[in-house]
């Protein structure tokens, strides 16, 4: 029997879009708040602004590196404002496992306060808890921003990293003219600029927010000269003295290869091998100080002997506290004892400030305690990344293989701006995931 239009006209029959077999589509989907007018001045005022917080990251990252902190606080606060126009506040509160791990972590390290010898013990908790909570509010807030506004800032953002990497390399062709300019640092000081901290400073941050970049280039649509960002500035770190950036850059490399073969193994292996940091740190530090005597070993350079000399002191003042540790902050301030370095002690403590090894640094300053909830917030943070598209996965494991690799040889742990420049390579990654997202897509 042949059905007629003409006595039949309401009848349709169309094939069911694929995305309707959905298990969930039959499920009501509570509708997610509407967002403000866009043309209100507060909306106008805060687009503005984010735009330039994703502008002058990089040239930040090149010339002050110790401003990131500031860079920091005003992602904070503008994320915070972000979440409130919306009305999304909902996304920060959840409790989820990693919420809970690292503000157990938290309370740890205030609790420690109480017996650290460090006169900013109190100070340094402050500065965790505003990089954890802008950490968790800029996830939120990016996490919602429309297709359109993440594309906006992530061009804003490669300028303004395509700038800072210029900055930097005329800075160290010229020997930093405007850094011994801002400093007032006279022609005789030199030597001490150049193999100081300030270039390493900004080597590391600029090895971080390679990766950001590089995923932002791919989403826009250019695969080949996305590979071509972190190469590019692995060549670019070849004439530095920092080598601590070369050594990130490059576990950065080998993972983006690999993970690209596949993501899963890779991940898996990086979740051994930071379970196995955490667990072995300490044993391995004694063993490298002790019968190996590696401190004095002619096959290390100087300043990795002076590491190895700095670990296997922070591991024999660990094992004195094995439970909670020395208090948050306590590296600066531990008495020498008597301990002299072979090197070049700064201070009255056989540690430069802090053990230079983030898993010795939280066992020796929270104890075994810290040491579980950190692993805690590493291996959660390390599944996080399975959750990404397929094509995003490689970077950000590069990024999470290079902040292991700097975060294991550099920096102390703690330092405000070296926190900051894990934020912002974390917030941009999340900002370049956003990007070719489907138009109206605000909470992918």
């Amino acid at each position: 029997m042949r059905l007629s239009p003409r006595r039949f006209p309401l009848i349709r029959v169309e094939f069911m879009p694929v995305e309707s077999l959905d298990a969930t589509a039959s499920r009501p989907v509570p509708p997610s708040p509407a967002p403000p007018p866009t043309g209100s001045g507060v909306d106008a005022a805060l687009r503005g602004l984010a735009g330039a917080a994703a502008l002058v990251l990089g040239p930040l990252a090149a010339l002050a590196p110790r401003g990131l902190p500031v860079w920091a606080i005003l992602m904070l606060l503008l994320s915070l404002t972000g979440l409130a126009r919306r009305g999304a506040f909902g996304r920060m509160l959840r409790l989820t496992p990693a919420v809970a791990a690292v503000a157990a972590f938290l309370l740890l390290a205030l609790i420690s306060s109480l017996w650290s010898p460090s006169d900013r013990a109190l100070e340094t908790v402050l500065e965790i808890g505003y990089i954890a909570l802008g950490a968790l509010a800029g996830g939120a807030w990016i996490a919602g921003l429309p297709a359109a506004d993440a594309r906006r800032l992530g061009g804003l953002f490669l300028a303004g990293g395509l700038a800072g990497g210029l900055l930097f390399a005329v800075e160290a062709a010229l020997d930093f003219p405007l850094n011994r300019w801002w400093n007032s640092v006279p022609d005789d000081q030199l030597p001490n600029l150049l193999n100081g901290n300030v270039p390493k400073r900004t080597a590391a941050l600029l090895c971080l927010l390679v990766w950001p970049a590089a995923l932002a280039v791919d989403r826009f649509g250019r695969r080949m000269p996305a590979l071509l960002v972190p190469v590019g500035y692995a060549l670019a770190c070849l004439p530095l003295t920092s080598r601590s950036a070369m050594l990130g850059i490059a576990a950065g490399l080998v993972t983006l290869a690999a993970a690209r073969a596949s993501a899963r193994w890779t991940r898996r292996l990086f979740a051994s091998a930071v379970t196995a940091a955490f667990l072995l740190v300490l044993p391995a530090a004694l063993l490298f100080s002790g019968p190996l005597d590696l401190d004095h070993s002619p096959l290390l350079f100087r300043s990795a002997q002076h590491r190895v000399e700095i670990w296997g002191h922070a591991a024999d003042r660990a094992l004195r506290t094995p439970v909670f540790g020395q208090g948050i902050d306590a590296s600066r301030s531990l008495p020498p004892e008597g301990a002299v370095s072979d090197f070049s002690p700064i201070g009255d403590s056989l540690l430069p400030l802090h053990p230079h090894n983030a898993f010795l640094q939280v066992w020796l300053e929270t104890g075994a305690v810290g040491a579980a909830l950190a692993l805690a917030v590493m291996l959660l943070l390390l599944a996080a990344t399975a959750r990404l598209e397929r094509r995003d996965q490689p970077f950000a494991l590069a990024l999470f293989a290079t902040a292991m690799a700097m975060g294991s040889t550099a920096y102390g742990i703690w330092q405000p701006w070296w926190m900051a420049g894990f934020l912002s390579a974390a917030l941009m990654l999340r900002l370049a995931t956003r990007i070719g997202a489907r138009i109206g897509d605000k909470t992918r």
